[in-house]
């Protein structure tokens, strides 16, 4: 390492020759070295704000130095992500951005860096992947993708892009930007080796702290008038630090000695949740595989989880991943229950999905807050110390997108709980497994949570964790029984819980249920339904009526209610019928489903009680976590893990009084008399599973015991490791799994690396995958867009709504117009559009909307949105 020397940083003052670094928003021009200290000593305050315990272990092993050496480097880090802006482009800002003869900043900070790090003026080439051009390499992402390499520039300026650069001038400038850093920091040790992967999260790291400095209003308030002596000047800009950082939400959450059973549920714990707490006790970061029946309890043992994986790794926050928005609300109060004392305004909960600014008790949580202002921007949910989020979320951190390395980082100091692992499909599973690769190597502790996971997932999941899976973890994920619990530990550990804990869950959640499978014939279905709907009418009882697509729900519901509450005078007594599924206005919906969860969960309320009589027609949304409870549940047939699913939605909570017709828990299955399947349900379920149900539930007869015969019959019709049921479809399962094999090589082409096989930094946002995360998918096959329906009265006028009671906005739109659009907005399949015109689209660019279509309200191409039945497609039916 060449000596320090004299730097301008130290004997100059700020004068317009100086180097500029920030300008827009402020009064005059921030220096581009004041900007680049304030990185740094944003990054030297998160250091003990932001990051636990277990993360600063983590970083100062992965790069070979002490913990105080560790902060002193990642600061210089943070500080050297700018020196790129002293190139003539930049400073002078010409050429334009983006035209021929430009370059940006982050890529001359890519390419100059490491010859300024490494050698004092000698041209010479700087090996690929020394500290040096690692740091480069790091850098050069911090706007949220990684620079292509460039093997004639690193390390050594060539007449090529002189010019670009700036010559021996604007050299002399970084290399005192560089050295005057430094300096200011006590010359910090650079590693003698910096791992890509390690790299990769840094760069994460780097971004945050950047945004955070980049503040006009901190910059205004507080570093215009601090002191230009570096030394007193990087005083000051700690002491400022230290009185904002709090403000912005990112303070380690407080939950050692705070979690117990008894402090998670009303009442004595059962057995699964009394054996997480007494023989859980994980010697590291780890996989904790929970699996039991509905209702059982599953998320609160997990919560004592997640405070048994904090205490023993230091890292005590948590992100929960649910598979829909319906879900995750859901949890997000449960959440902050658990989080109790732990959550505060610099400790917040945040929620995230594309409609978490619509949940209404989160925008009361949020209200007048700048913390979760700032929180709540892009990218930034799970950057808290805590999250629910949806699966999405989460799995773009293992798509080649831009900015997908702040996603790491948001992980590295959490437990990752995965709710629902069953409702993954083939092709997200293997983002899952992408995801858990690198959990393993951050030594992010996982939770996976299941009522019916098959046993290959479970296998598939735990190898992808541990890398180096053995044949002693591998024994181990076998034999998880059911209900139970599994912990592998990274280092081999393995834990489950004591045989009488395993025996007691049994006989806690043993219960007799019943399946009727009924046969009908085409047409016959909703004559089938009706039949059983009559006890409820007569006596009182609360049904759902499960469909698998929008189309047949919007058909049953019509025809239900057609015939209960029709207009004769046969009956003054109006029957209740709710519809619910994902093709409503969203903030209808949104109404729809808090009614529904409240009226038919475990805690109505005055405003929405349980009713005598009260029937819901809905879709899947039913089955993924909803706490419901029904007397009695009609399902089409779709494969047995989902009606397991919703058999848990029978008599699920003991508070309520049975009508005397219904004599036990009962889930009516639903099948038309035809050799093969609907196709509308071959689009969604594989046909083997859904042929192999269909020769269970014939064969096993109509009393189903919970959990006795729960996993056995889940493994026989989903894992698929297991060779085909007799009599099933043998062509069908095997393009069950050539389908799967298919989602898992989709997703091969879309993923990072896994970390061991990292190489270039480039590798982890691939431009070809896509430009940003809203261009990515997580969901193989789901391309949804929004509609923002436009009424038009007979004076020409526009209206959001059919009662014309909300304008639509015109002109630029203000976030508050944002805002009203979405909550009108109703989604739909880009098939359904596509090729349709938006004269907006320009206006709406810089929104979110910007990808929305216009839809000439109330019917268009084949659309009609319906008050009650929702958006309606042309064609589509229930023949069943």
């Amino acid at each position: 390492m060449h000596a320090l020397r004299p730097s301008v940083f130290a004997t100059r003052r700020g004068t317009v020759a100086d180097p500029w670094g920030k300008r827009w928003g402020l009064p005059r021009p921030y220096l581009l070295k004041w900007h680049l200290l304030d990185t740094a000593a944003v990054a030297y305050v998160l250091w003990d704000v932001h990051l636990p315990a277990g993360v600063r272990e983590w970083i100062g092993a992965q790069l070979g130095l002490s913990p105080e050496e560790a902060r002193r480097f990642v600061a210089l880090l943070a500080g050297l992500h700018d020196v790129g802006k002293a190139c003539p482009c930049f400073q002078n800002q010409d050429p334009p951005p983006g035209t021929v003869g430009w370059i940006h900043h982050a890529n001359v900070t890519y390419l100059t860096l490491p010859e300024l790090l490494s050698y004092s003026g000698r041209e010479h080439r700087i090996p690929f992947r020394s500290s040096p051009y690692r740091m480069a390499e790091l850098l050069g992402g911090h706007h949220g993708v990684f620079q292509e390499r460039n093997t004639g520039a690193i390390g050594r300026r060539t007449s090529r892009l002189e010019g670009k650069l700036g010559g021996p001038g604007f050299h002399q400038w970084r290399r005192e930007l560089v050295d005057g850093l430094r300096s200011v920091l006590g010359d910090p040790t650079i590693p003698e080796h910096i791992g890509g992967p390690a790299a990769g999260v840094l760069a994460g790291f780097v971004i945050l702290t950047d945004w955070i400095a980049s503040d006009t209003d901190w910059i205004k308030n507080s570093q215009l008038s601090a002191p230009t002596n570096p030394t007193q000047r990087w005083s000051h800009t700690i002491t400022s630090m230290r009185v904002r950082l709090p403000g912005l939400g990112l303070g380690v959450p407080e939950l050692a000695g705070l979690v117990s059973i008894e402090l998670l549920v009303s009442g004595p714990p059962n057995p699964l949740q009394e054996s997480i707490e007494h023989d859980f006790h994980p010697t590291g970061p780890g996989l904790l595989v929970i699996t039991a029946g509905t209702g059982s309890g599953k998320t609160e043992a997990a919560f004592v989880g997640v405070h048994r994986f904090g205490v023993a790794t230091g890292r005590p926050g948590m992100i929960m991943c649910l598979p829909t928005q319906a879900t995750t609300n859901a949890m997000w109060i449960r959440g902050t229950s658990f989080a109790g004392a732990a959550a505060s305004s610099d400790r917040p909960v945040t929620l995230a999905h594309t409609m978490s600014a619509f949940f209404e008790p989160y925008r009361d949580y949020c209200a007048d807050d700048v913390v979760m202002g700032w929180l709540n921007g892009p990218r930034k949910p799970l950057l808290a110390g805590m999250s629910v989020v949806t699966i999405d979320q989460v799995l773009l951190a293992a798509l080649a997108t831009r900015f997908n390395m702040l996603r790491l980082w948001g992980l590295l100091g959490k437990t990752l709980v995965v709710d629902e692992v069953h409702a993954a499909d083939p092709y997200m599973l293997t983002l899952l497994a992408r995801l858990l690769s690198w959990c393993g190597f951050l030594r992010v502790p996982v939770i996976l949570i299941s009522a019916t996971l098959p046993r290959h997932i479970t296998r598939e999941l735990a190898a992808s964790y541990l890398n180096n899976f053995d044949a002693n973890a591998s024994r181990a994920v076998e034999e998880l029984s059911y209900p139970g619990w599994l912990y592998v530990g990274s280092d081999g550990t393995v834990q489950r819980p004591a045989q009488d804990s395993v025996s007691r869950m049994h006989d806690f959640g043993r219960r007799r249920t019943r399946i009727d499978y009924c046969r009908y014939q085409p047409g016959r279905r909703v004559d089938g339904i009706l039949g059983y709907l009559e006890s409820a009418v007569a006596s009182g009882g609360c049904v759902a009526v499960v469909c698998s697509t929008v189309a047949s729900a919007q058909h049953t519901f019509e025809q239900i209610n057609a015939v209960l509450n029709s207009h004769d005078g046969s009956s003054s007594r109006k029957t209740p019928v709710w519809l619910l599924h994902a093709r409503f206005p969203y903030q209808q919906r949104l109404q729809i489903e808090t009614e529904v969860i409240t009226r038919f969960g475990k805690s109505p309320t005055e405003q929405y009680p349980r009713p005598d009589l009260g029937i819901v027609v809905t879709t899947t949304i039913l089955e993924q976590s909803l706490d419901v409870d029904f007397d009695l549940i009609i399902s089409d047939l779709v494969p047995i893990a989902q009606l397991i699913q919703r058999l848990g939605r029978v008599w699920r909570h003991a508070v309520y009084t049975r009508p005397a017709w219904v004599m036990q828990p009962t889930l009516v299955v639903l099948d038309p008399e035809l050799a093969g399947f609907p196709p509308e349900w071959r689009s969604i379920y594989p046909e083997y599973e859904l042929a192999a149900t269909r020769r269970l539930l014939a064969e096993h007869g109509p009393d189903l015991v919970v959990p006795d015969d729960v996993d056995r019959l889940v493994q026989q019709v989903h894992n698929r490791d297991l060779p085909p049921i007799d009599g099933a479809d043998a062509t069908a399962w095997s393009k069950r799994n050539s389908t799967a094999l298919e989602g898992k090589s989709m997703a091969g082409f879309v993923t990072i690396p896994a970390p061991h096989l990292l190489g270039d930094l480039l590798e982890l946002t691939n431009p070809h995958v896509a430009e940003d995360d809203v261009d990515a998918s997580t969901r193989l096959g789901v391309d949804n867009v929004w509609l923002i329906p436009q009424y038009t009265d007979t004076d020409g006028r526009h209206w959001l709504d059919a009662d014309h009671r909300i304008p639509f906005p015109g002109g630029s739109l203000s976030d508050s117009d944002v805002m009203t659009m979405i909550a009108a907005s109703v989604r739909c399949p880009l098939g359904w559009v596509r090729g349709w015109d938006n004269p907006y689209r320009a206006r709406w660019k810089k929104t979110p909307l910007v990808d929305a279509y216009l839809f000439p309200a109330p019917e268009h191409g084949g659309l009609h949105l319906d008050p009650e039945l929702g958006l309606v497609k042309e064609g589509l039916s229930d023949a069943l």
